[in-house]
């Protein structure tokens, strides 16, 4: 049969295409399961993973598996069991897709703490209980645990107390809880705080200008004297005529402790001051007075127990001793007239010191103070003023001497009333060697045996030893000086009051302050 012309024949699959065919299918399935491997596998390449503390450690899932592209991103880490901050081993675990991978996540702290101290130097008061915070800054370390103490462990507390006045040197340990240890050396030095003196409450008369730094002093154990840094300060800006201003000192030393006294400043006329000394309502034993006409006066005691009287007096009273140069000695006794800047003025009897020139002085409560020099004697009446320059006397003297109190205007008014009378002796050691009660018999009397004729007579009882006595009324008041008595008949004798200040001015052209 003949075919058609335009027929055409089938076209079929040869040998090699089907070849072909097959590897091209095989290639695609190969690559569609290396592409969905490349995208979803996952394995575990480790069971451990160790970190130093304090780094940051990854919680995401894919840098704990061998992962594909999306596997990377569908894996979970579970660190809930993992402290951070703590050393130690933790288990943690990756899921994906229902498959769980177990790990153990180290910490661990292989770094010793970074100590940094404060800046010194460091200094401390005696006594202060310190601590390792008193010496650190700060301290640096992952973990937050540590163990600061001293090296020394002296104390179970880990506190320093130090008494003793010197340097230290203190060793400060830092340990974490892995055992990591750090030791941090530093000196210090203990010191007290320096100490100001003299702050005293003042009376200051009106309009003067005082220095009120003058009384007041400031010491430290290391510095030694701090006088001069001594900071004041007022309440006010200008002092009052009458009135009080606050006061306040200020001192700090080497070492940064700073010391800080009160004190007030009492404004008034010098008059006023002064009666108020006279009263014994103000005394410089108790405040700084500055202005006042006489502030190393006794004062007046209230009436009453004549040997009460005489133990406010006795610090105005003096033993003297005179050295003739055969090597034997006379004594008598002497009374405080006059303090000054520079000396303190003795009264006694010119038959006391004869025709010397130097005297032994010894002051109540004190031992002999040598220097004393015989200022000049009266030309009528028996009268001697010894000078003794404060330059030889120990400081503390001019806080505990007084001047006898003359009240001249009483004395020109007392009649012949046989008032109470008393002497006290003091003795070469500065103790009280005798007291002698007695009575007044005439303000000014004849007196019968020399010149000149007129003296006041007691009933004392005088004895040898008793000449150049200071004789007290009641109140402390300065009524005479005993300088005679006679045996038979019985009479005791003094130099009047008022002859006393007038040859004081005779002898050292100084006027006394009497009331």
């Amino acid at each position: 049969m003949t075919q058609p012309e335009n027929s055409k024949p089938k076209r079929r699959l040869n040998t090699k295409g089907k070849i072909v065919a097959g590897l091209s299918l095989c290639f695609f399935i190969a690559g569609f399961i290396f592409l969905i491997h490349t995208l979803f596998y996952a394995k575990q390449p480790s069971e451990t993973y160790t970190f130093e503390l304090g780094d940051d450690i990854s919680e995401d899932a894919a840098d704990y598996i061998d992962a594909g592209i999306l596997a990377r991103h569908l894996a979970i880490a579970d660190f809930s069991l993992v402290d951070k901050t703590r050393p130690g081993k933790y288990p943690m675990c990756v899921v994906y897709f229902g498959k769980v991978f177990s790990y153990d996540i180290i910490i661990r702290d292989t770094k010793v703490p970074e100590i940094t101290l404060k800046e010194g130097p460091f200094y401390f008061l005696p006594g202060t209980r310190l601590q390792p915070s008193d010496f650190i800054e700060s301290v640096k370390d992952a973990d937050k645990l540590l163990n600061i103490s001293f090296d020394e462990q002296l104390i179970e507390a880990g506190a320093l107390s130090c008494r003793e006045m010197k340097e230290y040197t203190a060793r400060i340990m830092v340990e974490d809880s892995s055992g990591n240890t750090s030791i941090a050396v530093t000196d210090y030095l203990v010191d007290d705080a320096p100490v100001i003196r003299g702050t005293r409450d003042f009376y200051i008369s009106s309009g003067s200008e005082p220095d009120l730094l003058e009384f007041i002093s400031a010491y430290d154990s290391l510095d030694g004297d701090l006088t001069d840094s001594i900071e004041i300060e007022f309440d006010t800006e200008e002092f009052p005529e009458k009135g009080e201003v606050g006061i306040t000192y200020t001192v700090t030393d080497s070492c940064g402790f700073t010391t800080t006294d009160k004190g007030t400043a009492y404004f008034d006329s010098a008059d006023a001051i002064q009666e108020m000394i006279c009263a014994r309502q103000i005394s410089r034993s108790e405040y700084n007075i500055v202005g006042a006409y006489n502030p190393y006066d006794t004062g007046l005691f209230e009436e009453g127990d004549m040997a009460d009287t005489l133990d406010g007096v006795m610090h105005s009273l003096v033993h003297i001793q005179i050295f003739k140069d055969d090597g034997s000695s006379t004594i008598g006794s002497g009374f405080i007239a006059e303090i000054t800047d520079d000396a303190i003025y003795v009264i006694t009897n010119k038959h006391v010191v004869g025709n010397y020139k130097e005297a032994c002085v010894t002051f109540m409560g004190r031992e002999c103070v040598p220097h004393a020099t015989v200022a000049g004697v009266a030309d009528e009446y028996d009268i001697a003023v010894i000078k003794i320059p404060k330059m030889y006397l120990p400081a503390e003297f001019d806080s505990v001497l007084y001047t006898v109190h003359i009240d001249m205007t009483y004395w020109e008014e007392l009649d012949d009333e046989p008032i109470e009378l008393a002497i006290e002796v003091v003795d070469d050691a500065g103790n009280i060697e005798h007291i002698r009660y007695g009575s007044l018999v005439k303000k000014l009397q004849t007196f019968p045996f020399f010149e000149p004729f007129i003296e006041t007579e007691m009933a004392l009882t005088l004895r040898a030893g008793d000449s150049g006595s200071a004789v007290f009324d009641p109140e402390g008041r300065l009524i005479a000086m005993a300088f005679a008595y006679s045996v038979a008949p019985e009479r005791d004798w003094a130099v009047p009051l008022n002859e006393i200040v007038d040859a004081y001015k005779e002898i050292t052209g100084r006027e006394l302050y009497t009331y």
